[in-house]
């Protein structure tokens, strides 16, 4: 008898141990470090790079500089940040698209709702998510502008942010057209996540 409970116990204490383990394998959330030194206090960091805008009537190239700050709540949690600046520049269309046909015009890319707040999900890779983000797509001349929201979650690489891919995110305008953003933005002084 004894045997017998033993033996069905078994398997139970095995089942349990496997469901358990998961959850004390888990890591301690993501935090930011600059370099190996985990960031203590709110930090002003600078980013740039070049990201590719892809709509159904363009696909825009553009030079990215921003300002951000990062942060770990005290006592744990994911670390946080807030993009407190975006600015697009240099917007290049590709050739062949129907957006700012007018001569001599030049597409505009225009961030909405700034700051905006995120926190880093932890997963393979690291990503920091963005969930509410707005741009307004223009040209300086003609063409009725569009605007597109949703959220952004770049992998958090080795010193940047890396956009586009399965798991980066997709804005939608009011018809619901989508606007994927691909790139890389370069974080200055180091920084990453872990």
């Amino acid at each position: 008898m004894r045997r017998r409970l033993l033996a069905g116990l078994v398997p139970l204490v095995v089942v349990s141990a496997l469901v358990v383990l998961p959850a004390a394998a888990q890591a301690a959330p993501p935090h930011w470090f600059q370099g190996k030194v985990e960031v203590t206090s709110p930090t002003t960091v600078t980013t740039g790079g070049l990201l590719t805008f892809t709509m159904p009537m363009a696909t825009i190239r553009c030079v990215v500089t921003d300002a951000e700050e990062i942060w770990n709540p005290v006592g744990g949690g994911a670390g946080e940040d807030q993009m407190l600046s975006f600015t697009l520049t240099g917007c290049k269309v590709k050739v062949g698209s129907s957006a700012c046909p007018k001569k001599g015009s030049s597409p505009v890319v225009i961030p909405l709702g700034l700051p905006w707040r995120s926190i880093l999900v932890a997963g393979s890779p690291i990503r920091d998510e963005f969930p509410k983000v707005g741009f307004k797509v223009a040209c300086n001349a003609g063409a009725i502008p569009d605007e597109f929201f949703g959220s952004l979650s770049p992998a958090v690489g080795k010193g940047k942010l890396v956009f586009g891919g399965p798991g980066s995110g997709t804005l939608l305008d009011a018809f619901s057209n989508k606007m994927e953003v691909a790139g890389n933005d370069t974080l200055v002084g180091k920084y990453t996540a872990m």
